[in-house]
Protein backbone atom coordinates (compact mmCIF):
# COMPACT_ATOMS: atom_id res chain seq x y z
CA UNK A 1 0.00 0.00 0.00
CA UNK A 2 1.41 3.36 -0.92
CA UNK A 3 1.94 6.01 2.09
CA UNK A 4 -0.28 8.10 0.43
CA UNK A 5 -3.01 6.02 1.59
CA UNK A 6 -4.29 5.56 4.93
CA UNK A 7 -6.29 2.81 5.13
CA UNK A 8 -6.87 0.01 2.83
CA UNK A 9 -10.86 0.27 2.82
CA UNK A 10 -10.23 4.25 0.71
CA UNK A 11 -12.13 4.04 -1.87
CA UNK A 12 -11.26 5.81 -5.39
CA UNK A 13 -13.63 8.09 -7.00
CA UNK A 14 -14.66 5.45 -9.50
CA UNK A 15 -15.94 2.99 -6.93
CA UNK A 16 -12.81 0.74 -6.59
CA UNK A 17 -10.73 0.21 -3.11
CA UNK A 18 -7.93 2.45 -3.55
CA UNK A 19 -4.66 -0.11 -4.43
CA UNK A 20 -6.89 -2.36 -6.59
CA UNK A 21 -4.40 -3.61 -9.17
CA UNK A 22 -5.38 -5.64 -12.36
CA UNK A 23 -3.67 -8.73 -14.23
CA UNK A 24 -0.59 -7.33 -16.21
CA UNK A 25 1.55 -8.59 -18.40
CA UNK A 26 5.24 -10.12 -17.41
CA UNK A 27 8.03 -11.12 -19.97
CA UNK A 28 11.51 -11.84 -19.68
CA UNK A 29 14.40 -9.34 -19.51
CA UNK A 30 16.32 -8.61 -22.41
CA UNK A 31 17.63 -5.01 -23.74
CA UNK A 32 15.88 -2.65 -25.19
CA UNK A 33 16.99 -3.70 -29.40
CA UNK A 34 18.45 -0.93 -31.56
CA UNK A 35 16.36 0.24 -34.35
CA UNK A 36 12.76 -0.03 -33.03
CA UNK A 37 10.58 1.58 -35.35
CA UNK A 38 6.69 2.67 -36.01
CA UNK A 39 5.36 1.11 -39.14
CA UNK A 40 1.50 2.32 -37.87
CA UNK A 41 2.11 0.00 -35.24
CA UNK A 42 5.02 -1.03 -32.57
CA UNK A 43 7.49 -3.13 -34.53
CA UNK A 44 9.09 -4.72 -30.35
CA UNK A 45 10.04 -7.64 -29.31
CA UNK A 46 9.35 -8.12 -25.74
CA UNK A 47 7.03 -7.66 -22.96
CA UNK A 48 6.67 -5.28 -20.00
CA UNK A 49 9.48 -6.44 -17.54
CA UNK A 50 7.42 -5.49 -14.69
CA UNK A 51 3.89 -6.65 -13.71
CA UNK A 52 0.71 -4.31 -14.17
CA UNK A 53 0.73 -4.78 -10.15
CA UNK A 54 3.68 -3.30 -9.46
CA UNK A 55 3.59 -1.05 -12.32
CA UNK A 56 0.76 0.76 -10.77
CA UNK A 57 1.86 0.12 -7.07
CA UNK A 58 4.58 2.76 -7.99
CA UNK A 59 2.01 4.90 -9.65
CA UNK A 60 -0.57 6.17 -6.69
CA UNK A 61 -2.56 8.46 -9.26
CA UNK A 62 -3.29 5.55 -11.75
CA UNK A 63 -5.02 3.37 -8.72
CA UNK A 64 -7.37 6.57 -8.01
CA UNK A 65 -8.18 7.43 -10.70
CA UNK A 66 -8.74 6.03 -14.34
CA UNK A 67 -6.10 7.84 -15.41
CA UNK A 68 -6.86 8.81 -19.12
CA UNK A 69 -4.59 12.21 -19.37
CA UNK A 70 -1.15 11.43 -19.63
CA UNK A 71 -0.82 13.30 -23.05
CA UNK A 72 -1.15 16.42 -20.62
CA UNK A 73 0.58 15.06 -17.61
CA UNK A 74 1.52 11.78 -16.92
CA UNK A 75 1.26 9.78 -13.35
CA UNK A 76 4.14 10.21 -11.43
CA UNK A 77 6.16 7.46 -9.71
CA UNK A 78 6.91 7.53 -6.18
CA UNK A 79 10.71 6.92 -7.08
CA UNK A 80 10.85 10.07 -8.72
CA UNK A 81 9.22 11.87 -5.85
CA UNK A 82 11.42 10.30 -3.15
CA UNK A 83 14.21 11.32 -5.05
CA UNK A 84 13.30 14.74 -5.53
CA UNK A 85 12.60 14.86 -1.40
CA UNK A 86 16.21 13.19 -1.37
CA UNK A 87 18.14 15.57 -3.65
CA UNK A 88 16.17 18.66 -1.53
CA UNK A 89 17.12 17.15 1.59
CA UNK A 90 20.39 17.24 1.14
CA UNK A 91 20.14 20.71 -0.34
CA UNK A 92 18.18 21.96 3.13
CA UNK A 93 20.77 19.71 5.35
CA UNK A 94 24.18 20.45 3.34
CA UNK A 95 23.43 23.75 2.01
CA UNK A 96 23.55 24.48 -1.65
CA UNK A 97 27.17 25.18 -1.92
CA UNK A 98 28.54 22.25 -0.38
CA UNK A 99 31.17 21.58 -2.42
CA UNK A 100 31.03 17.81 -2.60
CA UNK A 101 26.97 18.58 -3.21
CA UNK A 102 27.83 20.68 -5.89
CA UNK A 103 30.05 18.28 -7.66
CA UNK A 104 27.24 15.63 -7.60
CA UNK A 105 24.57 17.78 -9.44
CA UNK A 106 26.82 18.56 -12.06
CA UNK A 107 27.32 14.90 -12.47
CA UNK A 108 23.89 14.66 -11.89
CA UNK A 109 23.18 16.82 -14.92
CA UNK A 110 25.51 15.07 -17.13
CA UNK A 111 24.01 11.63 -16.01
CA UNK A 112 20.89 12.83 -17.29
CA UNK A 113 21.89 14.38 -19.92
CA UNK A 114 23.28 10.91 -20.98
CA UNK A 115 19.76 8.91 -20.28
CA UNK A 116 17.86 11.26 -22.39
CA UNK A 117 19.81 10.37 -25.49
CA UNK A 118 19.97 6.88 -24.81
CA UNK A 119 16.44 7.31 -24.79
CA UNK A 120 16.01 8.71 -28.13
CA UNK A 121 18.89 7.39 -30.17
CA UNK A 122 21.21 10.29 -29.65
CA UNK A 123 24.47 11.67 -29.09
CA UNK A 124 24.96 13.56 -25.70
CA UNK A 125 26.44 16.38 -27.96
CA UNK A 126 23.12 16.50 -29.51
CA UNK A 127 21.03 17.02 -26.60
CA UNK A 128 20.12 20.37 -24.82
CA UNK A 129 18.59 20.25 -21.10
CA UNK A 130 15.29 22.47 -21.53
CA UNK A 131 12.21 23.06 -18.97
CA UNK A 132 9.65 21.81 -21.69
CA UNK A 133 8.92 21.72 -25.37
CA UNK A 134 7.89 24.80 -25.96
CA UNK A 135 11.26 26.59 -25.06
CA UNK A 136 12.96 23.78 -27.14
CA UNK A 137 10.95 24.90 -30.31
CA UNK A 138 12.02 28.59 -29.18
CA UNK A 139 15.24 27.94 -28.88
CA UNK A 140 15.79 26.16 -32.43
CA UNK A 141 13.53 28.97 -34.29
CA UNK A 142 15.24 31.84 -32.74
CA UNK A 143 19.14 30.79 -33.37
CA UNK A 144 18.52 30.20 -37.07
CA UNK A 145 19.32 32.92 -39.78
CA UNK A 146 16.32 34.14 -41.22
CA UNK A 147 15.54 36.37 -43.66
CA UNK A 148 12.15 38.59 -44.08
CA UNK A 149 9.85 36.94 -46.73
CA UNK A 150 11.01 33.31 -46.04
CA UNK A 151 8.79 30.43 -45.53
CA UNK A 152 7.96 27.87 -42.84
CA UNK A 153 5.41 25.28 -43.55
CA UNK A 154 3.33 23.53 -40.91
CA UNK A 155 -0.11 21.97 -40.57
CA UNK A 156 -3.68 21.86 -39.44
CA UNK A 157 -2.39 19.85 -36.25
CA UNK A 158 -0.39 22.08 -34.19
CA UNK A 159 0.32 23.06 -30.52
CA UNK A 160 0.37 26.39 -29.77
CA UNK A 161 3.56 25.60 -28.55
CA UNK A 162 4.72 25.38 -32.01
CA UNK A 163 2.14 28.04 -33.46
CA UNK A 164 3.17 30.79 -30.82
CA UNK A 165 6.65 30.50 -31.68
CA UNK A 166 6.26 30.93 -35.19
CA UNK A 167 3.73 33.90 -35.06
CA UNK A 168 6.56 35.41 -33.07
CA UNK A 169 9.25 34.90 -35.43
CA UNK A 170 6.49 36.26 -38.24
CA UNK A 171 6.38 39.67 -35.82
CA UNK A 172 9.86 39.85 -35.40
CA UNK A 173 11.96 38.58 -38.64
CA UNK A 174 8.81 38.94 -41.71
CA UNK A 175 8.85 35.19 -42.15
CA UNK A 176 5.95 33.95 -43.75
CA UNK A 177 3.96 30.97 -42.11
CA UNK A 178 2.29 28.40 -45.06
CA UNK A 179 -0.42 25.77 -43.44
CA UNK A 180 -0.94 22.89 -45.26
CA UNK A 181 -4.15 20.45 -44.34
CA UNK A 182 -3.74 17.07 -43.22
CA UNK A 183 -7.87 16.96 -42.17
CA UNK A 184 -7.26 14.97 -39.23
CA UNK A 185 -3.88 13.06 -39.91
CA UNK A 186 -5.24 10.47 -42.35
CA UNK A 187 -3.69 12.76 -45.57
CA UNK A 188 -0.72 11.95 -47.51
CA UNK A 189 1.44 14.91 -46.14
CA UNK A 190 3.85 14.58 -48.93
CA UNK A 191 1.81 15.43 -51.25
CA UNK A 192 0.56 18.22 -49.46
CA UNK A 193 4.10 19.34 -49.06
CA UNK A 194 4.69 19.49 -52.91
CA UNK A 195 1.95 21.35 -53.28
CA UNK A 196 2.85 23.90 -50.81
CA UNK A 197 6.54 23.95 -50.85
CA UNK A 198 8.75 27.27 -52.60
CA UNK A 199 11.72 29.01 -53.51
CA UNK A 200 11.24 30.86 -50.35
CA UNK A 201 10.64 27.24 -48.11
CA UNK A 202 13.24 27.44 -45.03
CA UNK A 203 11.63 24.97 -42.57
CA UNK A 204 9.01 22.26 -41.73
CA UNK A 205 7.79 22.41 -38.57
CA UNK A 206 5.31 20.11 -37.58
CA UNK A 207 3.90 17.44 -34.41
CA UNK A 208 5.23 13.74 -34.66
CA UNK A 209 1.94 12.94 -32.94
CA UNK A 210 -0.66 15.65 -33.62
CA UNK A 211 -1.93 16.69 -29.80
CA UNK A 212 -5.41 17.04 -31.34
CA UNK A 213 -6.35 14.07 -33.03
CA UNK A 214 -3.43 11.53 -32.35
CA UNK A 215 -2.49 10.41 -35.57
CA UNK A 216 1.40 9.97 -36.18
CA UNK A 217 2.97 12.01 -38.91
CA UNK A 218 5.10 10.44 -41.23
CA UNK A 219 8.28 12.13 -39.18
CA UNK A 220 11.34 10.01 -40.75
CA UNK A 221 9.62 10.84 -44.62
CA UNK A 222 9.08 14.22 -44.08
CA UNK A 223 12.96 14.75 -42.50
CA UNK A 224 14.56 12.93 -45.50
CA UNK A 225 11.89 14.74 -48.48
CA UNK A 226 13.25 17.94 -46.25
CA UNK A 227 16.89 17.24 -46.74
CA UNK A 228 16.76 16.52 -50.13
CA UNK A 229 15.76 19.94 -50.84
CA UNK A 230 18.10 21.56 -48.17
CA UNK A 231 15.44 22.57 -45.71
CA UNK A 232 14.82 22.32 -41.68
CA UNK A 233 12.60 20.24 -39.97
CA UNK A 234 11.73 21.03 -36.38
CA UNK A 235 9.62 18.34 -34.85
CA UNK A 236 7.14 18.90 -31.89
CA UNK A 237 7.80 15.43 -29.72
CA UNK A 238 5.46 16.28 -26.46
CA UNK A 239 3.14 13.19 -27.86
CA UNK A 240 5.93 10.94 -29.39
CA UNK A 241 8.83 10.80 -26.93
CA UNK A 242 7.79 7.90 -23.96
CA UNK A 243 4.89 7.14 -26.57
CA UNK A 244 6.41 5.61 -29.89
CA UNK A 245 10.03 4.49 -30.15
CA UNK A 246 13.28 6.84 -31.20
CA UNK A 247 15.84 6.69 -33.03
CA UNK A 248 15.99 10.55 -33.72
CA UNK A 249 20.51 10.40 -35.51
CA UNK A 250 18.66 7.90 -37.73
CA UNK A 251 15.62 9.81 -38.82
CA UNK A 252 17.16 12.60 -40.06
CA UNK A 253 15.30 15.71 -38.10
CA UNK A 254 16.97 18.22 -37.51
CA UNK A 255 15.07 19.34 -34.08
CA UNK A 256 13.13 17.43 -31.70
CA UNK A 257 11.57 18.78 -28.93
CA UNK A 258 10.71 16.78 -25.73
CA UNK A 259 9.32 17.25 -22.55
CA UNK A 260 9.76 14.96 -19.29
CA UNK A 261 6.05 15.18 -17.79
CA UNK A 262 4.06 13.61 -20.28
CA UNK A 263 4.55 9.88 -21.82
CA UNK A 264 7.89 9.71 -19.69
CA UNK A 265 5.88 10.65 -16.58
CA UNK A 266 8.27 12.79 -14.85
CA UNK A 267 8.32 16.18 -12.51
CA UNK A 268 7.13 19.66 -14.39
CA UNK A 269 9.74 21.81 -15.36
CA UNK A 270 11.99 18.88 -17.45
CA UNK A 271 12.56 18.76 -20.98
CA UNK A 272 15.45 18.27 -23.76
CA UNK A 273 15.82 19.33 -27.41
CA UNK A 274 17.66 17.33 -29.66
CA UNK A 275 20.03 19.10 -32.31
CA UNK A 276 21.45 17.21 -35.37
CA UNK A 277 25.40 17.49 -35.03
CA UNK A 278 25.68 18.72 -38.31
CA UNK A 279 23.03 21.60 -37.70
CA UNK A 280 25.08 22.87 -34.23
CA UNK A 281 26.88 25.44 -35.96
CA UNK A 282 23.91 26.85 -38.05
CA UNK A 283 22.07 27.59 -34.84
CA UNK A 284 23.18 30.54 -32.30
CA UNK A 285 21.86 30.96 -28.49
CA UNK A 286 19.35 33.56 -27.63
CA UNK A 287 20.66 33.65 -24.01
CA UNK A 288 24.23 33.15 -23.08
CA UNK A 289 25.20 31.83 -19.27
CA UNK A 290 28.35 30.11 -17.57
CA UNK A 291 26.20 26.61 -18.62
CA UNK A 292 26.71 27.49 -21.81
CA UNK A 293 30.54 28.04 -21.26
CA UNK A 294 33.51 26.51 -22.10
CA UNK A 295 36.14 29.03 -21.38
CA UNK A 296 35.51 32.17 -19.58
CA UNK A 297 38.41 35.03 -20.12
CA UNK A 298 39.14 38.65 -20.39
CA UNK A 299 36.45 40.03 -23.39
CA UNK A 300 36.92 38.67 -26.04
CA UNK A 301 38.22 35.66 -24.72
CA UNK A 302 34.44 34.01 -24.08
CA UNK A 303 33.94 30.47 -25.58
CA UNK A 304 30.50 28.76 -25.41
CA UNK A 305 30.45 24.99 -25.78
CA UNK A 306 30.47 23.89 -29.69
CA UNK A 307 28.02 21.60 -29.01
CA UNK A 308 24.23 21.68 -27.79
CA UNK A 309 25.29 22.35 -24.21
CA UNK A 310 25.78 26.18 -25.50
CA UNK A 311 21.89 26.56 -25.03
CA UNK A 312 21.91 25.80 -21.65
CA UNK A 313 21.87 29.20 -19.66
CA UNK A 314 22.22 28.99 -15.84
CA UNK A 315 21.15 27.54 -12.95
CA UNK A 316 18.61 24.34 -12.79
CA UNK A 317 16.61 22.49 -10.40
CA UNK A 318 18.47 19.79 -9.38
CA UNK A 319 15.49 18.06 -7.06
CA UNK A 320 13.69 18.22 -10.57
CA UNK A 321 16.45 16.66 -12.41
CA UNK A 322 16.87 14.06 -9.66
CA UNK A 323 12.78 13.22 -9.98
CA UNK A 324 13.47 13.40 -13.79
CA UNK A 325 16.33 11.00 -13.93
CA UNK A 326 14.35 8.54 -11.77
CA UNK A 327 11.20 8.65 -13.89
CA UNK A 328 13.44 7.50 -17.37
CA UNK A 329 14.79 4.75 -14.75
CA UNK A 330 11.45 3.74 -14.03
CA UNK A 331 10.88 3.49 -17.56
CA UNK A 332 14.11 1.43 -18.25
CA UNK A 333 12.87 -1.22 -15.09
CA UNK A 334 9.51 -1.35 -16.94
CA UNK A 335 10.90 -2.02 -20.55
CA UNK A 336 10.37 0.80 -23.27
CA UNK A 337 9.82 -1.40 -25.80
CA UNK A 338 7.20 -3.57 -23.70
CA UNK A 339 5.93 0.29 -22.86
CA UNK A 340 5.32 1.35 -26.60
CA UNK A 341 3.67 -1.90 -27.62
CA UNK A 342 1.24 -1.84 -24.64
CA UNK A 343 0.62 1.75 -25.49
CA UNK A 344 -0.87 1.30 -28.77
CA UNK A 345 -2.37 -1.51 -27.75
CA UNK A 346 -4.45 -0.64 -25.11
CA UNK A 347 -5.16 2.82 -27.74
CA UNK A 348 -6.09 0.91 -30.27
CA UNK A 349 -8.66 -1.53 -28.19
CA UNK A 350 -10.79 1.81 -26.90
CA UNK A 351 -10.62 3.33 -30.45
CA UNK A 352 -11.85 0.19 -31.70
CA UNK A 353 -14.58 -0.29 -28.94
CA UNK A 354 -15.56 3.32 -28.92
CA UNK A 355 -16.24 2.80 -32.54
CA UNK A 356 -19.27 0.74 -31.71
CA UNK A 357 -20.48 3.21 -29.55
CA UNK A 358 -23.85 4.76 -31.13
CA UNK A 359 -23.30 8.33 -31.38
CA UNK A 360 -19.83 8.61 -30.71
CA UNK A 361 -17.30 9.82 -34.07
CA UNK A 362 -14.06 8.27 -33.28
CA UNK A 363 -12.01 11.29 -34.69
CA UNK A 364 -8.21 9.72 -34.31
CA UNK A 365 -7.26 8.14 -37.91
CA UNK A 366 -5.68 4.67 -37.62
CA UNK A 367 -1.76 6.16 -37.84
CA UNK A 368 -1.87 6.68 -33.90
CA UNK A 369 0.07 6.09 -30.80
CA UNK A 370 -1.35 6.73 -27.38
CA UNK A 371 -3.94 9.64 -28.38
CA UNK A 372 -7.66 8.55 -29.42
CA UNK A 373 -9.65 11.57 -29.57
CA UNK A 374 -13.50 11.68 -30.12
CA UNK A 375 -16.49 13.71 -29.78
CA UNK A 376 -20.32 12.56 -28.42
CA UNK A 377 -23.07 13.86 -30.87
CA UNK A 378 -25.25 16.31 -29.53
CA UNK A 379 -23.39 17.02 -26.05
CA UNK A 380 -20.56 19.92 -25.42
CA UNK A 381 -17.47 18.31 -24.92
CA UNK A 382 -17.30 19.93 -21.13
CA UNK A 383 -20.49 17.97 -20.66
CA UNK A 384 -18.94 14.81 -21.68
CA UNK A 385 -15.30 15.88 -19.18
CA UNK A 386 -17.69 16.38 -15.88
CA UNK A 387 -19.39 13.05 -16.89
CA UNK A 388 -16.20 10.68 -17.01
CA UNK A 389 -14.71 12.73 -14.39
CA UNK A 390 -17.57 12.04 -11.56
CA UNK A 391 -17.18 8.36 -12.83
CA UNK A 392 -13.65 8.76 -11.90
CA UNK A 393 -11.93 8.99 -15.45
CA UNK A 394 -9.79 11.62 -16.11
CA UNK A 395 -9.37 12.99 -19.76
CA UNK A 396 -9.36 16.83 -21.59
CA UNK A 397 -10.72 18.11 -24.09
CA UNK A 398 -9.11 19.96 -27.13
CA UNK A 399 -9.49 23.50 -27.03
CA UNK A 400 -12.06 25.10 -30.64
CA UNK A 401 -12.93 21.57 -31.31
CA UNK A 402 -16.11 19.15 -29.92
CA UNK A 403 -13.65 16.47 -29.28
CA UNK A 404 -12.69 14.81 -25.81
CA UNK A 405 -9.28 13.40 -25.91
CA UNK A 406 -7.75 9.94 -23.96
CA UNK A 407 -4.95 9.02 -23.59
CA UNK A 408 -4.01 5.23 -23.21
CA UNK A 409 -0.66 4.97 -20.87
CA UNK A 410 1.20 1.52 -20.03
CA UNK A 411 -0.01 1.59 -16.80
CA UNK A 412 -3.38 0.85 -17.54
CA UNK A 413 -5.61 -1.79 -17.16
CA UNK A 414 -7.76 -3.59 -19.44
CA UNK A 415 -10.56 -3.08 -17.34
CA UNK A 416 -9.74 0.89 -16.91
CA UNK A 417 -10.32 0.95 -20.94
CA UNK A 418 -13.62 -1.61 -20.73
CA UNK A 419 -15.29 1.68 -17.92
CA UNK A 420 -14.39 4.16 -20.13
CA UNK A 421 -15.93 3.01 -22.73
CA UNK A 422 -18.88 2.70 -21.03
CA UNK A 423 -18.86 5.90 -18.93
CA UNK A 424 -18.69 7.48 -22.41
CA UNK A 425 -21.31 5.20 -23.57
CA UNK A 426 -24.43 4.96 -20.89
CA UNK A 427 -25.57 8.37 -21.06
CA UNK A 428 -29.54 8.92 -19.61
Amino acid sequence: MSRFFTSSAARSPRGDPVGTVFPGISGRRKNRPDGARWTGGCVVTEELRMSLDQIRQEMPAAMRWIYMNTGTTGPLPERAMRAVEKQTAAEVDRGRIDPELHQRVSELKETLRRAWAELTGATTASIALTQNTTEGIGLALAGLDWQAGDEVITTNLEHSGVIMPLYLLASRKGVQIRFIDLGVGEKNMIAALEQAVTSRTRMIAFSHVSYQTGAVLPMERVASWARERGLWTLVDGAQGVGALPLNLKQTGVDFYAMPGQKWLCGPEGCGALYIAEDRLEQVQPTLVGWAGLKQMGPWPEVVLHQDARKFEVASFSAPLFAGMLESLRFGEDVGWTGIYRRTHRLAARFRSLLGEVPGVQVVTPDNHAGLVSFEVQGRKPEEVLERLRSRGILMRIIPRTPWVRASLGFFNSEEDVDRAVEGVAEWP
